[in-house]
């Protein structure tokens, strides 16, 4: 304050003294324009703002990232790429030291619960809604809902802030999210005289469509078209396409205090799905079967359709360069099929975002959200989906991969059909996941009724979810 009005005592003094030489009283109101050759005033700074304190941001993420586009020589190692972003923030920012930690995938369970339970998480950690939503449910995040911008609210799709809120609180800034689809390989169809029961430009087919395509394909002890498996809960995300499909909804309204599959739609996917098995149309050993050996069944030519998403094709390729695809690949895409009637289901999404725990230092809590915006940044969420094959989670950024006519596509079935609820939000998400694939199990192999593995299931969630209530 003292240098502040120094200066504008020395101003006032030289105002007045020009003011003198000139024989005129000193002016009230600066002029419109000085008059030519006029001799001006040293104009008035601002005293410089205090120092910014000195703060440190824990940040862990998931090991996503490596050798990143554009970035490959620097890279190179897990973890290389979060610290290059960390350190850009900290020359925006000098008062701000961020210390980064890469996780394994293991890890971002068991480590970040360790380290709630020890009362030390992380400031900030990037990581998949399935995980975050618990965090979120058990109080330990800060709302960022009214901590940004409006225009940066407004920004992120609102399927996603949906999905996001929990307990009227946006919970994390979404980055980026995958969706699964179903991914085929038209020279099977060809081969087999089908390609006209693959779907048309759209990618959209009814029911009995994929039943006719399937059929077609089918090649008795040898070919199998459909390769999907119910061996753990992993194969939730393509297994409830074709639930969504029929009309069934595994919850209603975001209600988490029961699910919704046991019904008659319900019943009626799980019934057709056990018919095409049993039929010679779904590879054998659904209930134990693999990923990986899903993904050789494709390359293979074992198998003509999978569920999947858009990096499933970039899999693909790397397997022709190794050797190891010895059909001739030429993909297409396409919804999981529904009923005749029902609107094309929305899509399975895996959303992964940033969330800020709760901080008891006003200062910290102030930089811990600032950095989460800056990975939320449109730059580099753009950067993001380019690196993952995945979707951005804000409007701004629009298509990273323009000209790409499947990812345009894709985009096309989430604006329209938008993305299912699969319970990420749920405080019971990881407990209730795991009840179903038994039941899919017993009813594949003949153990249960379609009807008495449902019932089954929705007695046994509904027991987990009870604790919602």
């Amino acid at each position: 304050m003292k240098l502040r009005t120094t200066l504008i005592v020395l101003l006032l003094l030289v105002a007045i003294s020009i003011a003198g030489c000139s024989g005129s009283a000193p002016a009230t109101k600066a002029p419109e324009a000085a008059p030519a050759k006029a001799t001006e005033a040293p104009a008035a700074t601002e005293a410089p703002a205090a120092k910014e304190e000195k703060v440190t941001i824990v940040y862990w993420a998931d090991p996503r990232f490596q050798n990143v586009k554009g970035m490959e020589e620097q890279t190179q190692e897990v973890g290389d790429y979060e610290r290059i972003l960390a350190e850009k923030f900290m020359e925006q920012h000098p008062n701000v030291t961020v210390e980064v930690e890469t996780l394994q995938w293991n890890e971002l369970s068991t480590k970040v619960a360790a380290a709630i339970a020890a009362g030390s998480p992380p400031d900030v950690l990037k990581d998949y809604l399935g995980r975050t939503g618990a965090y979120a449910n058990q109080g330990l995040l800060e709302p960022l809902q009214d901590a940004i911008p409006k225009d940066e609210y407004d920004d992120i799709l609102p399927s996603l802030v949906n999905l996001y809120t929990i307990n009227g609180d946006l919970h994390a800034l979404p980055l980026f999210f995958w969706v699964t689809h179903l991914v085929g390989n038209t020279t099977i169809a060809k081969d087999a005289g089908a390609t006209d029961l693959l779907p048309d430009e759209t990618g959209v087919w009814t029911f009995d469509q994929f039943e006719k395509a399937l059929a077609a394909q089918a090649i008795p002890d040898k070919r199998w078209p459909l390769a999907m498996q119910v061996s753990s809960e992993q194969g939730d995300y393509n297994t409830l396409g074709y639930f969504w499909g029929m009309g069934a909804k595994l919850y209603e309204n975001g209600d988490y205090t029961h699910t919704a599959l046991n019904s008659p739609e319900g019943v009626a996917a799980l019934t057709k799905l056990v018919e095409w098995y049993n039929n010679g149309y779904i590879i054998p050993g659904v209930t134990t079967i693999s990923n990986n050996d899903l993904l050789n069944a494709m390359y293979q030519g074992q198998s003509a359709i999978t569920g999947g998403g858009l990096s499933l094709l970039p899999m693909v390729e790397t397997a022709q360069k190794e050797g190891k695809v010895s059909v001739e690949w030429d993909p297409y895409i396409a919804t999981f099929p529904h009923a005749e009637g029902v609107k094309s289901a929305g899509l399975a999404a895996g959303p992964t975002g940033v969330v800020v725990f709760k901080q008891d230092d006003p200062v910290k809590r102030k930089w811990a959200i600032e950095f989460a915006r800056f990975l939320a940044s449109p730059d580099l969420i753009n950067q993001y989906c380019i690196n993952s094959n995945q979707f951005p989670a804000r409007k701004s950024v629009g298509n990273p991969f323009e000209g790409d006519p499947n990812f345009t596509k894709v985009a096309k079935w989430i604006n329209e059909y938008g993305v299912e609820d699969m319970g990420l939000s749920s405080p019971t998400y990881a407990e209730v996941r795991v009840l179903l694939q038994p039941q899919l199990q017993a009813a594949f192999l003949g153990k249960k009724t379609p009807e008495q593995a449902l019932t089954d299931y929705e007695k046994a969630a509904n027991e987990v979810l009870s604790k919602n209530k």
